[in-house]
């Protein structure tokens, strides 16, 4: 059957340094070597328990030679410093030493599980008495209480090959079970000449087995062994969030508070984009966050586990920035980000800010991916890219904004800035086919025109009174001059139909209006018009 051992820690301390890593380096030992382990309960029978004979010592400790899984329960890394003496320059010289530690709660146990180690019961009982007579586990302030147990756990730590986007590779020092018992390497024992004329301190040994298991670790040190004999290091797969426990648990906010919709960024340059490349660069621009993003999920891996990519495990995805759900299918709704570049100074031709509006709002990650974007760059055509910086100046709900930008006020007409593209193409055949008149090359606007009124009616907006075309946007630019298409294989934007509007509706209507093709990227914005423009 499998053995399961639960170890937890009175002190909330595990002391230990991994083999072949100084104290002073500030590395901690997690999980615990089960090379470590092991000696210990050598160390433990000799100590405690030495009415039990090497043969049944051997027995209990050969199915654990094999690397065992692991549950680590929430823990920190800490350290404290302490000036000890030293005394090489003198009597009062002393050398500052680093005692690294793994912090743990006094009553989080951590689990090792053999699951094919096949004990009797005598061989069950001994290691029993092992364990309940095991107090310290590497170095001596390292308390622990060892329980062999029949509990099951989450194996979270497993020896592995490669790891996952929320694991990290760290190797651990365990026992070879091919030569873990072996004795070639052993210090041969002293001759009977040796033994007449006395043996010196250095040349003692512990009274433990002849086993590679048992070699002190003054032998290794002096015989410069490349590795030491009997022992492997496993790559075992550990949690990347392992050292996140909270000290105390956190205190809940006194209110929900409200996550903030509104980004606002103030673009700048060389030569600042044309409005008629609106939507590369709010195409630059989400890439950019969605890089952050994934930045920050590796960062905070507690927290970022969530944004976990089921179809490609070793990425984030926000659904909020990226508009996709986890599993890449895209997202049906409109409370995900939407990217809109503006021109908002002096020559309406050049943008000058961009706004990240998301009707859900954005969590911590997607605030720190957007705060995160200094600079990005755009295609400039030609193969060229053109940089661009990016400087934050608004964060929190489109409340705070109504009266500043115009994005966000309330009006009865709102006209467009950029061109409206319809959301589908024009239908030929079947029961639900267009009219006539909006088909072919001399039907697009009429078709723009039926796509607007449909999705101002499906979004439920508000009951449209008057759509009037609009031949010349704000610069003088006209509706085919905008790029009109996503940057990706098998776009179809720069087929559909387009024009610009200017929408009547029967009552005001608060903001951001923005419908069509790549509403999420610019096209299909539409601003409160000048004569109707209000704050409230």
């Amino acid at each position: 059957m499998p053995v399961t051992l639960k170890l937890t820690f009175p002190g909330g301390r595990y002391h230990a340094t991994p083999w072949g890593r100084h104290v002073n380096e500030g590395v901690a030992e997690w999980p615990l070597s089960p090379w470590r382990l092991l000696r210990a309960f050598v160390a433990t029978w000799k100590r405690k328990c030495a009415d039990l004979s090497e043969e049944q010592v051997r027995r209990v400790l050969a199915p654990l030679l094999p690397a065992p899984k692991f549950h680590l329960p929430p823990a920190r890394v800490a350290h404290t410093r302490h000036y000890m003496p030293w005394e090489k320059k003198g009597p009062a010289d002393h050398t500052l030493v680093f005692d690294t530690f793994v912090s743990i709660g006094r009553n989080d146990p951590l689990f090792v599980h053999w699951a094919d180690a096949n004990l009797n019961p005598e061989e069950a009982a001994a290691l029993t008495r092992l364990a309940d007579n095991l107090t310290t586990l590497g170095r001596a302030e390292g308390w622990v209480q060892v329980e062999v147990t029949s509990e099951t756990a989450d194996w979270n730590c497993e020896p592995k090959a490669q790891s996952t986007s929320i694991e990290e590779l760290v190797p651990v020092f365990c026992p070879d079970p091919a030569t873990a018992f072996g004795d070639e390497h052993y210090p041969p024992k002293p001759d009977a000449k040796a033994l007449k004329k006395g043996l010196k301190p250095g040349d003692l040994l512990f009274d433990c087995p002849r086993w590679h298991l048992c070699l002190d670790t003054e032998t290794i040190h002096g015989e410069r062994w490349p590795r030491v004999p009997g022992s492997a290091w496993v790559s075992y797969a550990r949690p990347a969030n392992a050292f996140t426990r909270r000290t105390a648990p956190a205190a809940p906010p006194a209110r929900a508070a409200r996550l903030p919709t509104v980004a606002r960024f103030l673009l700048d340059g060389p030569v600042l984009p044309f409005v008629t490349n609106t939507i590369r660069v709010a195409e630059a621009f989400r890439l950019a966050a969605m890089g952050r993003f994934g930045a920050w999920c590796r960062q905070h891996q507690r927290e970022g586990v969530e944004f976990c990519r089921t179809d490609q495990p070793d990425k984030f995805s926000s659904p909020t920035l990226s508009g996709k759900h986890l599993n890449g299918e895209m997202r049906a709704d409109h409370g995900h980000a939407h990217y809109l570049p503006t021109a908002e100074g002096d020559d309406t031709r050049r943008l000058t800010h961009l706004t990240v509006y998301a009707e859900n709002g954005f969590g911590p990650g997607e605030v720190a991916a957007l705060t995160a974007v200094r600079e990005f760059e755009v295609p400039a055509g030609g193969g060229r890219m053109q940089p661009l910086r990016t400087q934050l100046v608004g964060l929190g709900t489109r409340d705070l904004f109504r009266t500043a930008v115009p994005l966000f006020g309330a009006s009865a007409v709102w006209r467009s800035v950029t061109p409206f593209v319809a959301h589908r193409h024009p239908k030929r055949r079947g029961s639900k086919r267009d009219a006539p008149l909006v088909m072919g090359p001399d039907g697009r606007q009429s078709f723009a025109e039926l796509a607007v009124r449909e999705l101002v009616a499906r979004r439920e907006i508000a009951p449209l009174t008057g759509v009037e075309p609009i031949e010349v946007f704000d610069g003088g630019t006209r509706s085919v001059e905008f790029e009109r298409g996503r940057a990706r294989p098998g776009d179809d934007g720069r087929s559909r139909s387009h024009a610009g509007f200017r929408l009547t509706f029967a009552n005001r209507v608060s903001g951001p209006v923005s419908l069509g093709y790549a509403c999420h990227y610019g096209l299909g914005l539409f601003v409160p018009d000048r004569t109707e423009r209000s704050g409230d």
